[in-house]
């Protein structure tokens, strides 16, 4: 069990990144454009096809504010993967594996730390726009499953995503890694409709990955075909540990070559 000391350590990491992105508003306030744009589209689209008569499997008020969740936590969530590739590329990894934290962990506590700063904000710009653009409330219940498994699944997503950062270790450039993930993310995940729209071979496919835990399953509380919340903190917990597990082994593959390279 890791020590107050130990704790107190990760939790410096995780404040001086929350501070650096209080500083750093104008990608806040990027986001936050970015976030009322897709919405706004995204509803004036369902609004459209409910007018001409189009047959839609879902409300398209409720489709908004699914939409609304999962755009919340995959801006919230940071891009990981950038600053440690970069740090591999400059060598900084060497330096920084001598500190008496693991440099996982702190890169993790980085990004909570931006999270923590950058989820509230996007999750304000969430609630008013999919508001005006609905003229409707979920009920206040909802938001009590929303909002946790909202946080859990944006650190997931940033847990896998370090595991990416990490193959810099043996590739060039881990951008097309991260291509594929981003874009498997939006699909499988459910990133713009519910996964129970897709056809039953998608949604056996998606089941098997940790997609679903990270977006669909906690924006599914704004529907009626939500999963339950014991399911879902289970799927998170599994998707956790096997994330911990890929982190420690390819980490302990990456220090051994930089000690067999001299590093």
């Amino acid at each position: 069990m890791m020590s107050t000391a130990g704790v107190a350590k990760y939790g410096a990491f995780l404040r001086i990144a929350a501070a650096r992105a209080t500083r750093e508003r104008g990608e806040i306030y990027g986001r936050m454009v970015f976030f009322a744009v897709i919405l706004g589209v995204f509803s004036s689209l369902w609004r459209a096809a409910a007018e001409a008569r189009i047959p839609v499997a879902a409300d398209p008020k409720a489709l908004v504010w699914y939409l609304a969740v999962t755009e919340w936590i995959g801006l919230s969530a940071p891009l990981m993967h950038v600053e440690v590739q970069e740090a591999i590329r400059r060598g900084d990894i060497a330096c920084q594996l001598g500190r008496p934290v693991s440099y996982i962990g702190a890169s993790f506590a980085e990004g909570l730390g931006l999270i923590a700063v950058r989820s509230p904000v996007l999750g304000a710009t969430a609630f008013v726009c999919a508001f005006v653009f609905t003229r409707q409330l979920p009920p206040a219940s909802v938001f009590a499953f929303v909002v946790p498994f909202g946080l859990l699944g944006a650190a997931l997503m940033t847990a896998m995503d370090l595991w990416i950062g990490l193959l810099a270790f043996w590739l060039e450039d881990v951008s097309p890694v991260y291509w594929v993930w981003q874009k498997l993310t939006f699909i499988l995940g459910g990133l713009l409709l519910p996964i129970d729209l897709y056809p039953e071979f998608m949604q056996r496919a998606a089941a098997l990955t940790p997609f679903p835990s990270m977006l669909a399953g906690p924006a599914s509380f704004m529907l009626s075909t939500s999963v339950g919340a014991g399911d879902l903190a289970r799927e998170i917990t599994i998707w956790f540990g096997v994330s911990a597990f890929a982190l420690w082994w390819l980490f302990r593959r990456a220090t051994a070559v930089l000690t067999f390279n001299g590093g």
